[in-house]
């Protein structure tokens, strides 16, 4: 590629790297609770707590943080907000890579990263703006997709075992990132069934992705080899309340209107401006989206999403809409260069007019596509769980004996994540909420010594002082109290 285009890249990526990062300019801390969960998981398992559950079938993730926490210890609350962004930026070049190797168009694979970075987040389905292992996984999505498709495409058998190996690492990470591509990858293989019957014996191998599965469910759940199938059979069938939140949201407050009529253009492009071997070589991208448009349709009637919860399969399918908008929006240029094609006028007067053309039509389209960017409904926006004020009185809770803590639920989410002591309950996760939130409700110190003799309490956090026979060891715009 010229400089030119390598400038390109790189603006885009800053640009990706800002948006991502826009929550994070007057919050320096994690802004959803998952990846509190995720740090408290890394934490443990440095520690040698980590207990197998369903959140042992995200160890890989959990490995991940767990190196940078042992590079960073407690500043990796601190360095957390970069990650996002960095691995949005990570998953634009794998995109750009992806869409670059196959079409060999420079403009295609930049208006694919551009539109990639108009992709909106939100607390409930997440996204980019936020380090979970979702997004930890797009960049060996766009990968392991590339490396399978051109691997049968071009009967190259190096390529397909490199996406088996990805594949099988996203397995111990984030399983689902494997199981949502299952159905469309299947079509596109019987597409290319003359391959397959020919190398059956090379493509038996791709029996070892469910075969690893398998024993790595059984290993975390640790349960008897013959319950196993049936209670992996219910797992993946994720009926509607699976999620903390879990609301119907538009596809709207995801991606721009401009993106998805360009989409459905670049559809109809594929189809009418590609010869009959292209059609083939791109149908991965239609298939894509129409098979997580079929699962998001089966929850809508039945409430149950089979193989992957909803809310991630409506992310699935916005990461494929980029791709089609690139394309659309391309054809579109296209269509109207061919109107100026005829007009009269020397080589450079024409190269000017086809240059202000692709400048013009593309600021409007990324300036409708980015326009509400920022906006998300009030119940679904990020949110703050702790403060500058919080995170140092945890630093000095860090400090004290180890032992229990009573706070607040939301608090108590980055308690352990900062501080390394217990808290009684988070929202979601540990403890029991419940009582956490009755101490705080309660008026009555008697009632309040009741519950703190129940979890062998030794600090309360509270943002208020409390009137009781507590010893007071802090109370810098928080109270730290030791009952013991």
């Amino acid at each position: 590629m010229k400089k030119s285009q390598w400038l390109l890249i790189a603006l885009v990526l800053i640009l990706t790297f800002l948006l991502v990062y826009t929550p994070h300019y007057t919050d320096r801390f994690p802004k959803h609770i998952d990846e509190y969960h995720h740090i408290t998981e890394a934490i443990k398992l440095k520690q040698g707590e980590y207990k197998s559950g369903m959140a042992g079938l995200e160890i890989g993730f959990h490995i991940f943080l767990m190196m940078l926490y042992i590079v960073f210890r407690s500043n990796l609350i601190l360095i957390y907000k970069f990650l996002p962004a960095i691995f949005a930026c990570l998953s634009s070049l794998a995109l750009f890579f992806l869409i670059y190797k196959k079409s060999n168009n420079f403009l295609i694979a930049l208006f694919s990263m551009m539109f990639f970075a108009s992709i909106r987040s939100n607390v409930n389905v997440t996204g980019l703006w936020f380090f979970t292992p979702l997004t930890f996984s797009i960049p060996f999505i766009f990968l392991y997709i590339y490396f399978f498709t051109e691997g049968i495409e071009k009967q190259n058998k190096k390529f397909i075992l490199i996406s088996i190996a990805i594949m099988t690492l996203l397995i111990f990470t984030h399983a689902i990132s494997v199981l949502f591509a299952i159905p469309f990858l299947i079509i596109y293989s019987l597409i290319h069934y003359k391959y397959l019957i020919k190398q059956y014996k090379f493509f038996s191998i791709f029996l070892i992705i469910p075969i690893i599965a398998f024993l790595f469910y059984k290993f975390i759940r640790a349960i008897p080899m013959k319950r196993v199938i049936n209670d992996l059979i219910h797992s993946l069938q994720f009926r509607r309340g699976w999620g903390i939140l879990e609301l119907d949201i538009s596809f709207l407050l995801l991606y721009s209107l401009i993106g998805f009529i360009l989409a459905i253009f670049g559809i109809i492009s594929i189809f009418i401006f590609m010869k009959k071997l292209q059609i083939k070589k791109y149908i991965i991208f239609i298939l894509w989206p129409l098979s997580l448009l079929i699962f998001i349709f089966i929850f809508q009637k039945t409430r149950i999403s089979y193989l992957v919860p909803y809310q991630r399969n409506l992310y699935y399918f916005i990461l494929s809409i980029p791709i089609l908008s690139a394309f659309g929006l391309y054809y579109l240029i296209l269509i109207f260069q061919s109107l100026i094609k005829d007009i009269q006028v020397n080589s450079k007067t024409k190269e000017f007019i086809q240059f202000a053309l692709i400048l013009i039509i593309s600021l409007l389209v990324f300036w409708y596509a980015f326009g509400s960017y920022a906006y998300t409904p009030k119940q679904i926006q990020p949110y703050r769980v702790i403060d500058n004020n919080d995170y140092e009185a945890l630093l000095f809770l860090q400090q004290q004996e180890k032992g229990k803590v009573m706070a607040m639920p939301m608090t108590s989410v980055a308690i352990f994540p900062v501080s390394q002591q217990k808290p009684v309950g988070t929202i979601a996760f540990y403890g029991n909420r419940e009582d956490a939130e009755s101490f705080f409700k309660s008026t009555s110190c008697e009632s309040k010594q009741e519950l703190l003799e129940k979890h062998n309490i030794m600090y309360v956090f509270s943002k208020n002082p409390i009137n009781c026979s507590y010893t007071s060891i802090y109370n810098k715009n928080n109270y730290i109290y030791k009952t013991k």
